[in-house]
C-alpha cells in the first residue's frame, strides 16, 4: 500500500511533467511563427541546458535529498576547468584527472565539515565557494587555454545531416546530459546509497537508529555533487577551448532553482532525478522564450518569473502536498 509520502512524490513528479507539457504547448502556439518546436530549436535548448548548469542541478539533487545544500558548485565548475587547462599544458590526461579531483576534494571537505564538525552546509559550502574563487584568482590571471584529445571529444556531433531540420549534428554534450540523468536515476533507485539519501533526508535520526551511516551518506552526496560539477566544468571548458575565471558564476542558484522547479523538496527526503531533469528543461524553455521578447525587458522579467516559479514550487511542496491525506478524519 502506498504511503502518504509516496502519494506526494507521485503527484509532485507528475505535476512537474504536466507543467512541462503545458509550457511546451503554450510556447509552441504563441511562438509558432518562430518554429519553437523545430528540431533545431529543441536541440539548441538541450545544448543550452548542458552548457549552463544542467549537470550541476543533477549533482545538487543528491545533496538536497539529504536536506543539505552546496553553494560551491559554481566555483568548482570554474576551478576544475582552470586546473585542467593549466596542468593539461604538460599532460592532458593528468589535467583531466586533476580537474575532476577538484570537485571530489571540495565535496569531501564540505561533507566532513558538515558531518564531523557539525557546521551548517550553508556556511561550509559558502566558505568553500569564497576559498575556491580566491584560488582561481591566485593561480590564473586570465582565461586558460584548454588543449588535448578531450577538446575534440567535447565538440563531437552525431547524426550530421541525418536529422530533419537540424543545421548541424547533435552535440555529444546533449547525449552526456541524458546519460548522466539516467545514471543518477539508477543510483537513486537501485543502490543502498540511493535509498540512504532518501532515508537521511526524510528523517535523519530515524535513519541513524535503523543503522544507516548518516555521515557516510552525506559525505558521499557532497562528493557526488562536487564530482559532477567538476566533470561539467572539465567538459564545458574543453568544449569552448578555454577556461574563464568567471565561469559558473551564480550557477549554484540556477541549480537550486532547477531542483525546486523539478519538485525536489528543499527540506530533503522527497523528489526524483527525473523531476530535476524536467525542471532543467522548464528553466531553459522559459529562458528561450524570453529571448523572443523585445530587447530591454527580457533579463529583468526572466529573473522575476524564475523567482516566482521557485516560490510557487517551494510553496506547493510545503503546503498543498503536505496537507494531502488519504482517509482524513474529516472524511471519516
Amino acid at each position: 500500500m502506498k504511503t502518504k509520502k509516496d502519494i506526494r512524490q507521485m503527484i509532485l513528479s507528475r505535476s512537474t511533467l504536466a507543467a512541462f507539457l503545458l509550457l511546451v504547448i503554450i510556447a509552441s502556439i504563441v511562438f509558432r511563427d518562430k518554429n519553437f518546436l523545430s528540431t533545431n530549436n529543441v536541440f539548441n535548448i538541450l545544448l543550452k541546458a548542458a552548457k549552463n548548469g544542467g549537470f550541476l542541478a543533477l549533482g545538487m539533487t543528491f545533496v538536497i535529498l539529504c536536506a543539505e545544500i552546496d553553494l560551491s558548485v559554481g566555483a568548482v565548475f570554474a576551478l576544475s576547468g582552470v586546473v585542467m587547462g593549466l596542468v593539461g599544458q604538460f599532460n592532458p590526461i593528468l589535467g583531466i584527472v586533476c580537474g575532476l579531483l577538484v570537485g571530489v576534494a571540495s565535496g569531501l571537505m564540505i561533507g566532513c565539515m558538515v558531518t564531523k564538525m557539525r557546521i551548517s552546509s550553508w556556511i561550509a559550502s559558502l566558505a568553500m565557494m569564497f576559498a575556491l574563487r580566491g584560488i582561481i584568482s591566485i593561480i590564473a590571471k586570465k582565461s586558460v587555454a584548454v588543449s588535448g584529445s578531450i577538446l575534440t571529444f567535447a565538440n563531437t556531433q552525431f547524426f550530421k545531416g541525418m536529422v530533419p531540420g537540424m543545421k548541424s549534428g547533435i552535440s555529444i554534450l546533449v547525449f552526456i546530459l541524458f546519460l548522466m540523468t539516467f545514471l543518477c536515476m539508477y543510483v537513486a533507485r537501485n543502490t543502498k546509497f540511493g535509498m540512504g539519501i532518501y532515508a537521511v533526508g526524510g528523517n535523519c535520526e530515524a535513519a541513524r537508529m535503523m543503522g544507516v551511516d548518516v555521515d557516510r551518506i552525506k559525505i558521499k552526496a557532497f562528493v557526488c555533487c562536487g564530482g559532477i560539477a567538476a566533470f561539467s566544468g572539465v567538459l564545458l571548458a574543453s568544449s569552448s577551448g578555454s577556461a574563464t575565471l568567471s565561469a559558473g558564476n551564480v550557477y549554484e542558484t540556477y541549480a537550486i532553482a532547477m531542483c525546486a522547479i523539478g519538485g525536489v523538496k528543499l527540506s530533503g527526503g522527497e523528489g526524483k532525478f527525473s523531476g530535476t531533469f524536467f525542471g532543467i528543461l522548464i528553466y531553459f524553455i522559459i529562458n528561450t522564450i524570453f529571448t523572443y521578447l523585445p530587447t530591454g525587458i527580457s533579463v529583468h522579467w526572466q529573473s522575476i518569473i524564475m523567482g516566482l516559479l521557485v516560490l510557487i514550487s517551494v510553496g506547493v511542496q510545503s503546503e498543498v502536498l503536505h496537507n494531502i491525506k488519504l482517509g482524513t478524519k474529516r472524511a471519516e
